[in-house]
């Protein structure tokens, strides 16, 4: 059948006179385009990946993929041409692969040709140019554990916002790009894209990531201005009741009516959270004994039917042993009967006689010669005799020859039984020869051929019998060793599991105790909150307007926004944010590969997580030692593509990671292996976040659904759906069982962990990119594509402030 064409190669062959055809830039950039989306690491149709000329050689499941030398030969240059079985790449395929012009072919053929060498080694440099000024989705959002600041990146710009005064405090700024000359004005702190934000949990730190980079921000407190006692716009009164009210000082509305502070709601927030946080821990330890109990009395029943098991076996055992003697023996009896009539067929076969005149004419033979030699010997002892005699001197001897003579008639008188005795022999041996002669001669017939086969099947039975004995004994002492095997494994574990019940007892005890106390200083702070405020000795306002101070006769001063009325540092508004260090390169020798996705803040905020990957390629996670600037450990290719989520557990013990993979992977951080893969998303895993009790982890995808897994039993505990595009970000909400969600249908929707709906909070308009909560879960932050940051209040679902770009 014909096989058409693309081209037809021109006849000048590639000549060691050519100039060499450098890989990256004039081969590699077809292949990548039209052959390397189904030949990569991730993708290998047909085994063969065709990322690197080392690869290609190497080949998949048709042999080497090219020959170096020889680019007619080689089979990645057949199938492009469309002269091997496989035309290459195949029609209608989904990746928009299309054919190769005849000038690839000839590239590609000329490449092999010259030896199929990879170009040299080069570092590739980036010309980095200006963003365009239209580009501004809010692709990463972090608010700090109060949610005083609140940090929202757009483009490579990324703007720091105080929310109890509705403010932009700042716009970060890296001085190095501005004497580079790429940029001429502050307000950039990267020079690509700002994909990934996460504050520290004290707040001291803000980790940007970027292209090949992370940048460290340290927040530090400049001298603010002196405070002024009266303001053009607000008026302060202090109430007979000791709170404060804010009014416009044109027209006397009322701003804020101010009845706490800062440090005592603080205090009470925080030891709420604590409170509530001890109060699942004795939940959880509760059911981590009952857990533990049920595993002890699961083993005991486990240790009990395994000693059972061992002694069914031994008497198993026993019994397939006297069977396997029993076969033993009928085996040896039927293999004799077989040999015997076996040799009856062969012997009747030959028309040899009956077997037992057969036995007497071999007997009767051995007594005749016997005889024969007997008569022979005597004989010759006479004849010596005799010529003694003859020889013997009468007359020297007398005495001597007469004797001689009486010997030899001695000696004759042996000689006729000797005589008979063989004639006798002669006639035995003659008559059984007669008889043998006589009787009739033995023939192979039906019945001994039948009992032949019989006595054959029977031994063939018997072997077959022997060796299912003998495998019985072999599988029985399998059993043996397997039973012994298994009552080791079962009384460590039951002693195990008894440990862990004493131990999760003593540990019950431990968070008993904390939860009494927690909820006791809870309980001190709620009280202090509800003593109300104390006098002030002076109000004033902080120059910019933003701030209310208050200043006593003892303690320090407390403040509050003139916005908002919420309690606030004082002066939270003058401070600034530095560029503290950079971690990676920015390069292609940069520890974090491609883009940095994905951050995370260990508990103690010492540790900083870093997710990455080249796209298709390796999925990256790097651990960082923020106090040092130091890579501490290299998660290389934990996943196999892109990272684009981080969580630490609440312990600090476990990373849960998510990527373009699909999967959601847990490493523990003192050993760096992976402990858990829980997999079932169909597209990106987008977020990440643990439930406060470690026990839940719930992730989203950009398949629209959240999935909540359970850690304990390693199983996914609920699936839920309900959002149209793609879910980008999930929080777990204070201590609670609820959990915040962002969606790309500008959904902002409240779940609790078995999927329940608590509500959705109304006033977003665009594709939500991003999503950021506070420690407590009070608020909710949301950035979307339009660049529009909002702030939601949870209790009300009402939005209470606005940024727009």
């Amino acid at each position: 059948m014909f096989r058409p064409f693309l081209l037809l190669v021109s006849s000048a062959a590639a000549t060691s006179g050519a100039a060499p055809i450098d890989y990256d830039t004039q081969v590699y950039p077809f292949l990548k385009d039209n052959c390397i989306a189904c030949h990569n690491k991730t993708t290998t149709k047909g085994g063969l990946n065709m990322e690197t000329p080392e690869l290609m050689a190497k080949g998949g499941e048709s042999d080497k993929g090219l020959i170096p030398g020889k680019g007619a030969d080689s089979i990645i240059y057949q199938a492009a041409a469309h002269t091997w079985d496989s035309e290459m790449p195949p029609k209608g395929n989904k990746v928009g692969a299309v054919n190769l012009t005849s000038q690839q072919l000839a590239l590609l053929k000329d490449w092999i040709d010259q030896g199929a060498r990879p170009s040299p080694k080069r570092d590739k440099i980036i010309a980095w140019e200006p963003l365009p000024a239209g580009v501004q989705p809010i692709y990463a959002l972090a608010a700090t554990a109060q949610g005083d600041f609140i940090a929202a990146a757009r483009a490579n710009q990324i703007s720091i916002y105080h929310l109890p005064t509705h403010s932009l405090a700042t716009k970060l700024t890296d001085d190095a790009l501005l004497k580079s000359g790429l940029y001429k004005q502050p307000g950039v702190a990267h020079r690509d894209l700002v994909q990934s934000l996460a504050f520290s949990p004290d707040g001291a730190r803000l980790a940007t990531g970027s292209f090949r980079e992370v940048k460290l921000w340290k927040r530090e407190a400049r001298p603010a201005a002196a405070p002024v006692p009266t303001h053009p716009k607000f008026t302060a009164t202090q109430e007979a009741d000791n709170t404060i009210k804010i009014t416009e000082t044109a027209g006397g509305k009322l701003v804020a009516h101010i009845k706490t502070d800062l440090f005592a709601e603080q205090t009470l927030a925080q030891r709420t959270l604590a409170a509530t946080r001890a109060a699942l821990e004795v939940t959880f330890q509760n059911e981590a004994i009952k857990r533990a109990e049920t595993d002890a009395t699961e083993q005991g029943n486990r240790l009990k039917k395994a000693n059972e098991l061992a002694e069914l076996a031994k008497k198993s055992l026993e019994d397939k042993k006297k069977d396997l003697k029993t076969k033993q023996d009928a085996q040896a009896a039927a293999d004799k009967a077989a040999k015997e009539i076996d040799a009856q067929v062969a012997q009747a076969s030959a028309g040899k006689p009956d077997e037992a005149l057969a036995k007497k004419q071999a007997e009767a033979q051995a007594v005749a010669t016997k005889a024969a030699a007997d008569l022979a010997q005597i004989q010759e002892v006479l004849k010596k005799a005799e010529a003694a005699i003859a020889a013997a001197d009468p007359k020297t001897g007398p005495e001597l020859l007469e004797l001689a003579k009486a010997g030899l008639e001695e000696k004759k008188k042996i000689v006729k039984p000797k005589a008979d005795a063989k004639a006798a022999a002669d006639a035995a041996l003659k008559a059984i020869a007669d008889q043998i002669a006589a009787a009739p001669k033995m023939k192979v017939d039906d019945a001994m051929l039948k009992k032949q086969t019989e006595a054959k099947e029977k031994a063939e039975k018997a072997a077959t019998d022997l060796k299912l004995a003998q495998e019985a004994v072999t599988r029985g002492e399998a059993a043996i060793t397997d039973t012994a095997n298994e009552i080791k494994l079962v009384t460590e574990n039951e002693k195990k599991a008894k440990q862990t019940v004493v131990d999760a007892k003593a540990r019950l005890e431990v968070v008993k105790k904390e939860s009494e106390k927690a909820a006791a200083d809870r309980d001190l702070a709620a009280k202090a909150l509800a003593s109300g405020m104390k006098k002030a000795k002076a109000l004033q306002f902080s120059p910019n307007g933003l701030e209310l101070i208050a200043t006593f006769d003892s303690g320090a001063p407390l403040a509050w926004s003139t916005v908002t009325g919420k309690p606030i540092s004082p002066g939270s508004t003058s401070i600034a944010w530095v560029l503290e260090r950079v971690l990676g390169t920015g390069d292609g020798k940069s520890p974090i590969t491609d883009r940095a996705n994905s951050l995370a803040f260990s508990p103690d905020g010492k540790t900083l997580a870093i997710g990455s990957g080249e796209p298709s390629r390796s999925g990256d996670i790097t651990l960082w030692d923020i106090t040092a600037g130091k890579l501490v450990k290299n998660l290389a290719e934990r996943h196999l593509d892109s990272v684009f989520a981080l969580d630490f557990s609440p312990d600090g013990k476990l990373l849960a990671s998510g990527g373009a993979d699909k999967a959601v992977r847990i490493t523990d951080l003192s050993s760096g292996k992976v402990v858990k893969v829980f997999e079932g998303h169909t597209h990106h895993v987008l977020g990440l976040t643990w439930r406060a009790d470690g026990r839940l982890l719930a992730s989203s995808g950009a398949d629209n659904v959240v999935k909540v897994w359970d850690w304990t039993t390693g199983d996914r505990r609920k699936s839920v759906d309900g959002w149209d595009k793609e879910v980008t970000g999930i929080r777990y909400l204070g201590a609670a069982d609820q959990i915040a969600t962002s969606a790309g249908d500008a959904k902002l929707r409240l779940i609790t962990s078995d999927g329940g709906e608590v509500k959705q909070l109304p006033g977003a308009t665009g594709f939500l990119q991003s999503l950021a909560t506070t420690q407590t879960g009070d608020l909710i932050l949301g950035g979307d594509q339009d660049g529009v940051l909002r702030a939601w209040d949870v209790a009300t679902a009402k939005v209470v402030a606005e940024f727009k770009p």
